[in-house]
């Protein structure tokens, strides 16, 4: 799991930048086939898409280890190094805090990948990428309410 400052917890959904995605596109930088105007964020879903994904990248690294063993951790070095007796509870507020942004992120990346379909129905993929970001946050926000829980009251192995 990488390191949580407090420093790192808000990142600005709105930072989706326009860049090349790597996808095959049309001309108007949208995957061929979905079309679109040529006007910034609109038509260019996939690099909407490529865009979410490196902002929500730090995210998920926070969160891929994430288990009871990172809250004792940071309970015992606060303990050895006389810190604040509530540095768990610190560190459980800067993650949930990060939920909440990449959760805010997922809405920005719902509302570009809308704006960008230009009124039609998302196509497959764009819907299929919108589920499986939905699952990454539900799984890092599972991941997180398990640690906790299994800190404080011990409890059964991860399935």
């Amino acid at each position: 799991m990488a390191s949580v400052d407090a420093e790192d917890a808000p990142v600005d959904a709105g930072e989706l930048d326009v860049e090349d995605s790597g996808q095959d596109s049309g001309e108007d930088g949208g995957p061929v086939g979905f079309g679109g105007s040529g006007v910034a964020g609109a038509g260019r879903p996939g690099r909407v898409l490529a865009d979410h994904r490196r902002l929500v990248a730090r995210w998920e690294e926070v969160f891929e280890d994430l288990d009871e063993d990172v809250l004792g951790e940071a309970a015992q070095g606060a303990r050895q190094e006389a810190r604040d007796p509530g540095a768990v509870d610190v560190l459980v507020r800067v993650l949930f805090r990060q939920l909440e942004d990449w959760k805010q992120a997922g809405g920005a990346l719902e509302e570009s990948l809308g704006a960008a379909a230009l009124g039609r129905p998302l196509p497959v993929w764009a819907a299929d990428a919108l589920a499986a970001e939905q699952g990454r946050l539900w799984g890092a926000r599972q991941a997180l309410l398990e640690a906790i829980a299994r800190h404080h009251h011990g409890g059964p192995d991860a399935w």
